[in-house]
């Protein structure tokens, strides 16, 4: 009927919880990279380099591919299967604006990605009001 109270559930759930939220905070990262390296490109494209507007062009595109090939289809259901939709149509924009100079689809690149960096920022903020709750729980 009534489960009984476990310390060790307690502390799996916590260390669960602080590896989502590791993993939660890398995926911000490598968004912000991918953004610092598309206003790179974008600078240089600026000035006429068309070279490293390139590089840095494929860094973002790079990262762009490793997000989608990290997700996790089987677990991730729904949102995993928009986030990749949503990481494909990041690639090929990223393709075209290589392709054909475009610097707008950069630049459209950049707020797709500032709006998943700022809806995973909230997420994580969330995981982390829970584990303080959590934490304050079990003392």
């Amino acid at each position: 009927m009534y489960q009984s109270f476990n310390a060790n559930d307690t502390q799996a759930n916590e260390v669960v919880a602080a590896n989502a939220a590791d993993s939660m905070k890398t995926v911000i990262m490598l968004y912000d990279g991918a953004i610092n390296f598309l206003k790179k490109a974008i600078e240089c494209a600026e000035n006429g380099d068309l070279k490293n507007k390139n590089t840095y062009a494929n860094k973002a595109a790079d990262i762009i591919v490793e997000l989608n090939t990290s997700l996790n289809m089987d677990q991730g259901g729904e949102i995993a299967d928009n986030l990749s939709s949503v990481y494909v149509f990041m690639g090929r924009n990223l393709v075209d604006a290589i392709l054909n100079d475009n610097v707008r689809g950069l630049s459209e690149v950049i707020k797709m990605l500032s709006n998943l960096k700022e809806g995973w920022e909230h997420v994580v903020g969330i995981a982390t009001g829970m584990e303080s709750c959590q934490a304050i729980m079990s003392n």
